[in-house]
């Protein structure tokens, strides 16, 4: 009987000592649903090949760039469409370390930009890169 209360003492004491401050997410604290909306607007507007809506859509919601790694994707897809090649290169460039700009596309149109400015070794860097990028995303949906 003595063993069944200090288990209940116990378990008690345990639920009662647990905060919940300590489950929620930092990531929630700076999170502003219009964000949401409006990128998921873009996406929709993206996909019905609407892409100056979509651009509208990406461009009030660039908050997403570090945090959400398909965005930078679709972002660069709409300016490269909208005929906005520059402002694609210069966003591409700001987020050149970041994982998110990590596919063959961005280092295509880096090495593209690299031609032009006549920095022909940082072209093939980059175009070294697009291929390994190219290489990997192969072998990842034949598997």
């Amino acid at each position: 009987m003595l063993l069944k209360n200090l288990k209940l003492i116990v378990f008690i004491f345990l639920l009662l000592y647990q905060s919940p401050a300590l489950s929620k997410s930092n990531s929630l604290n700076s999170f502003n649903p219009k964000y949401l909306s409006n990128y998921f607007s873009g996406i929709v507007a993206y996909e019905n090949q609407n892409n100056s809506q979509a651009l509208k859509f990406f461009n009030s919601s660039k908050f997403l760039t570090n945090k959400h790694d398909p965005y930078l994707k679709r972002y660069i897809y709409s300016l490269v469409l909208e005929a906005k090649i520059q402002q694609a290169v210069y966003t591409l460039y700001q987020n050149l370390g970041n994982k998110n700009s990590d596919f063959f596309e961005a280092y295509l149109l880096l090495s593209i930009d690299s031609i032009k400015k006549g920095n022909f070794i940082k072209s093939d860097e980059y175009l070294t890169k697009s291929e390994i990028r190219l290489v990997k995303g192969k072998n990842s949906t034949s598997s």
